[in-house]
């Protein structure tokens, strides 16, 4: 499972997210994205990184196949 984090937004005195569309890799820049946003508008509303499963996975390695005997 690979996480990747979507930032989200709380309109006033509602408790479902609402999705801006903007995905991050790591949550700093996600974090980042927010804090930039924030400062560009009047915002009235709260913005928050949510982490969530990509539906990549990440590659398995098994070892029994190199330490099988010959």
């Amino acid at each position: 499972m690979k996480l990747i984090y979507v930032l989200v937004y709380f309109l006033p005195g509602s408790f479902d997210p609402v999705e801006t569309g903007m995905q991050f890799d790591t949550l700093a820049e996600c974090n980042d994205a927010a804090f930039e946003m924030a400062a560009s508008f009047d915002m009235k509303y709260t913005l928050q990184c949510v982490p969530q499963d990509s539906g990549d996975s990440l590659p398995q390695v098994s070892f029994a196949d190199l330490y099988a005997p010959q």
